[in-house]
């Protein structure tokens, strides 16, 4: 996959076209299929979207190499975190149960003893994304709120919060990394049936979730963590 530079001229039908990863992106910001040949500006013009953080987002998912190096000094923290907590969303509301219905799915097409252990290896893994964006949801982007707002406003204080950054940044591990066991499942223990096309489907499914994590992690790694840095450092 060749990597692009997305800019405010970039159409936006060309990102999806050149990188599918855009397909679960945009809705992220509100935006849809059905872009016509409007531009990342002309688009982020109509949806009331700050054209800069919406670049700054994209090319830090969409590229591997990219850095945002200065971008951070201006970027809006609150907006950072409606990001981030749409992107939950979707994992919760959307993908996990979607792979939960293909598992069951596959389940009642295949008559194999390793369909239990397929099912609690998928089971194990989910429930760990679940506690690790749990853990982001109640712990980690409240205190990045508040330390923004201390941050913004004289009346805020966080004296009595007891945590840090550096606490998130050693607990966030790759969960993606436990995705091993249910892929090797379906591509190497599992004998040939009459799956082919769900088997596939399942498994299509699982990698594209296994890339979303990776660069969702990426943009906590590369912008909320130096944000927040800098934020810790204004109030040290």
């Amino acid at each position: 996959m060749t990597e692009i530079i997305v800019s405010a001229k970039t159409k936006l039908a060309d990102i999806i076209m050149q990188d599918k990863r855009a397909l679960v992106l945009f809705p992220r910001f509100g935006i849809e299929l059905g872009v016509g040949n409007r531009s990342v500006k002309q688009e982020c013009i109509n949806k009331g979207i700050d054209t800069d953080f919406f670049l700054l987002m994209v090319n830090v998912f969409l590229n591997k190499n990219y850095f945002p190096g200065g971008k951070l000094k201006k970027l809006d923290v609150d907006m950072l975190l409606r990001y981030l907590e749409n992107s939950h969303q979707y994992y919760l509301e959307e993908k996990i149960p979607y792979l939960e219905q293909l598992i069951e799915e596959f389940k009642k097409r295949v008559d194999h003893p390793a369909t239990k252990q397929l099912e609690r290896f998928f089971m194990q893994y989910i429930t760990e994304v679940k506690e690790h964006l749990a853990y982001e949801d109640q712990t980690a982007f409240p205190y990045v709120a508040a330390l923004s707002e201390q941050v913004k406003s004289s009346k805020a204080d966080i004296s009595d919060i007891d945590y840090h950054i550096g606490v998130f940044e050693e607990r966030h591990d790759n969960i993606e990394e436990k995705l091993s066991d249910l892929k090797a499942l379906l591509i190497q223990h599992f004998p040939p049936h009459n799956d082919r096309y769900i088997r596939i489907r399942l498994l299509n499914e699982l990698m594209d979730f296994e890339e979303d994590l990776i660069n969702h992690a990426r943009i906590e790694d590369k912008v909320l963590i130096p944000i927040v840095e800098q934020l810790e450092k204004k109030i040290g």
